[in-house]
């Protein structure tokens, strides 16, 4: 799709070009405890302290330098150098490649606070959901079809509104209804032929659109319907090729692709539980939610100009917040699925078996999905919690996104 970039000094900007990045995927799975449920952060601090200074990281691995990103606290003569003469995000969004996995993608943000210091870990309040506002109401109009040619995901012109997007997002406002009536059937991922499988999932994101649908238009955005694809071997998308054992958004198509193979990466005694592909689902279907509303390309931005390591924390960023989107939509659509405490306890222990340090077998690990325990950290929160913004992972310290 065409996109237009809009104007500087009445030049107009071509459109960006694929995004695509490959995926990794694999690895093995040691045990390890289970991680303690977090605490409750209520509502989200939208304003926070960032330091006034900051040093301009160098262009990675022959990547363009996209101008500073900043700590979120906009800066005089920002970017540095003088005053800007063009769109900062140019370089970046003419070749920029975006796809988002399950279990491996590289997107992160550098992210200081009160000067450096971490804050405490994010956390979730034990007992019923709570919202914080009044949920968005559930559309009355019929669900869409799933949608092959949506309309253009929103682009920021301006680091500015890039931080806007990720920090202040109008969308954090909003609540998911909880709970929605809309049963979800269960199906197991080992054995359903892919047929069933690709009807299955298509009839979820049915689901999918109902919970979130409302609290996007009350923000002013729109949610087009992604299509699911199943796939049984490497496949070729507007993303380039995906592996074998991957679960995918691709912001290129705006569709999500799932690999039949992927249950194999959980532990057995993981495969044949209740809603574990719909919850993988879910999370594809957070990060189509932040391509919608900005913030997919807004972080992809800050993260293309960060230093390596900085890099990967914008990356967990922008996962934990997609478990933490999944994690609310199983809590609103388990009642009428027929899903208990104990099936959504165990959803938790799911995503903690997600987290780049089980994957890899490595305790340490830098990676870009998050720790396991800090997966299913955000994962709970977005159990517990309806108001979205308890899911804004982009104001919260370090340490919880680890």
């Amino acid at each position: 799709m065409t996109q237009q970039w809009g104007t500087q000094g009445g030049q107009q900007w071509p459109p960006p070009q694929g995004w695509n990045r490959p995926v990794p995927t694999g690895g093995a799975q040691p045990s390890g405890s289970p991680y303690p449920p977090p605490q409750s952060y209520g509502q989200p601090q939208y304003a926070p302290q960032y330091p006034a200074q900051y040093r301009a990281p160098q262009a990675q691995f022959g990547q363009p330098a996209y101008g500073q990103p900043g700590a979120f606290q906009p800066v005089p003569g920002y970017p540095p150098g003088g005053p800007r003469r063009r769109n900062p995000l140019r370089s970046l969004l003419l070749g920029l490649v975006l796809v988002v996995g399950i279990a491996v993608f590289a997107i992160s943000l550098m992210h200081y606070l009160s000067g450096g210091e971490e804050q405490d870990d994010v956390a979730t309040s034990p007992g019923s959901v709570q919202t914080g506002t009044t949920p968005a109401p559930q559309p009355s109009v019929e669900v869409p079809a799933p949608d092959s040619d949506p309309p253009d995901i929103p682009q920021p012109k301006t680091f500015e509104q890039a931080e806007k997007w990720l920090v202040t997002n109008p969308v954090y406002q909003q609540a998911a209804p909880v709970p929605t009536d809309c049963p979800v059937p269960g199906i197991d991922m080992r054995t359903a032929p892919v047929g069933e499988l690709t009807s299955h999932l298509n009839d979820l994101t049915a689901c999918l659109w109902r919970v979130w649908s409302g609290p996007l238009e009350a923000a002013g955005y729109q949610l087009p319907r992604p299509p699911v694809t199943v796939y049984t071997q490497p496949i070729t998308t507007g993303c380039g090729q995906l592996d074998e054992v991957n679960a995918v958004y691709c912001a290129a198509d705006q569709r999500i692709y799932y690999a039949k193979p992927l249950w194999k990466i959980f532990p057995a005694n993981q495969q044949t539980l209740p809603f574990v592909v719909e919850s993988i689902i879910a999370h594809e279907f957070g990060h189509t939610i932040q391509a919608r509303t900005g913030i997919l390309i807004s972080s992809m931005a800050f993260e293309q100009n960060a230093s390596s390591s900085e890099a990967k924390v914008f990356s967990r960023r922008l996962e934990v917040q997609a478990d933490c989107l999944a994690g609310t939509f199983t809590a609103s659509v388990g009642p009428s699925s027929g899903l208990s405490d104990r099936d959504l306890a165990n959803l938790r222990d799911v995503f903690y078996n997600l987290g780049d340090d089980v994957l890899s077998g490595q305790a340490n690990v830098q990676g870009d999905h998050g720790l396991g325990r800090s997966r299913k950290a955000w994962f709970t929160t977005g159990q517990r919690n309806a108001l979205i913004g308890s899911c804004n992972t982009y104001t919260a310290a370090n340490s919880s996104v680890r």
